[in-house]
């Protein structure tokens, strides 16, 4: 026996449906780091380094050298709280950083 079909569903529903079953934060989370990291790392911080991609828990920051790769590591849990901070949420629980010199 089959569902009935529910119709159309906003599409932040059906990202947040989706995300969950990758076990990925939801959309919101993801909007808040992407759009607000220069209010997460602070403006001298955001222009050398931007978030990259979310792997499951683990956020991956693209560094533009690795002096500031080495900040983002020594800034790892100081991050991980404002990140919780601003995007109400304790999904992120680590920080992996690599350097590209394009970022």
């Amino acid at each position: 026996m089959s569902r009935p079909d529910p119709g159309p569903r906003p599409l932040g529903t059906s990202l947040d449906h989706l995300l969950g079953n990758l076990d990925a934060p939801s959309v919101d989370v993801l909007d808040s780091i992407f759009h607000d990291w220069s209010s997460i790392v602070g403006p001298d911080l955001a222009q050398h380094t931007r978030p990259s991609m979310v792997d499951g828990d683990r956020l991956v920051v693209t560094a533009s050298d690795s002096a500031w790769a080495n900040e983002v590591q020594w800034l790892e849990k100081h991050m991980l709280e404002r990140l919780s901070e601003v995007t109400g949420s304790s999904r992120i629980t680590s920080v992996h950083v690599r350097v590209s010199r394009t970022s």
